[in-house]
C-alpha cells in the first residue's frame, strides 16, 4: 500500500469551511452571507438563477478557462431534484456533479481540499 501525502504549499489561501448557518459561511477566516461558489484558492458571492435551472453556462464565469472536473453543489436540505439537465450540461463540458445537502457539501468540501483536489463547490446558504 502506498500512502502519499500532498505537499500544500501557501495552504493559507486554501477555502476551507470553517461554519455554515444563519444565511451564510465562514471561509478561511472570512464571513461570507448568502450562497457561495468556491475554488480551491477562491470564493465568489454567488447570486445564481432559480437553482432548479441552474446550466453550466451560469457557472462558466466563476469556474475559470479550465473548469475542475468536479463540481460539488449543497442545495441546502436534502436534494429533492435530482438536477438531470445540470448533470448533463456538466457532463458534456467534462465535469463531473455530485448533489447533497450543503452540511453534506461542507464536509467534504473539507475532505477534497485536504487531498488536495481540484473541484468547485457552489453551497446554498442555510
Amino acid at each position: 500500500m502506498k500512502v502519499e501525502v500532498k505537499d500544500l504549499k501557501a495552504a493559507s489561501d486554501l477555502q476551507l469551511i470553517h461554519g455554515y448557518g444563519e444565511g451564510g459561511f465562514r471561509v478561511t477566516g472570512n464571513r461570507y452571507k448568502g450562497d457561495l461558489l468556491l475554488l480551491t484558492r477562491s470564493a465568489h458571492e454567488w447570486n445564481h438563477p432559480n437553482i432548479d435551472d441552474l446550466r453550466f453556462s451560469d457557472l462558466a464565469p466563476l469556474l475559470g478557462e479550465t473548469p475542475p472536473p468536479l463540481f460539488l453543489l449543497g442545495v441546502g436540505g436534502a436534494p429533492m431534484h435530482q438536477f438531470s439537465a445540470l448533470s448533463n450540461d456538466l457532463k458534456a463540458h467534462g465535469i463531473n456533479l455530485e448533489l447533497m445537502s450543503t452540511p453534506s457539501a461542507c464536509r467534504t468540501w473539507n475532505v477534497l481540499m485536504s487531498e488536495g483536489r481540484d473541484a468547485a463547490v457552489g453551497l446554498i446558504a442555510i
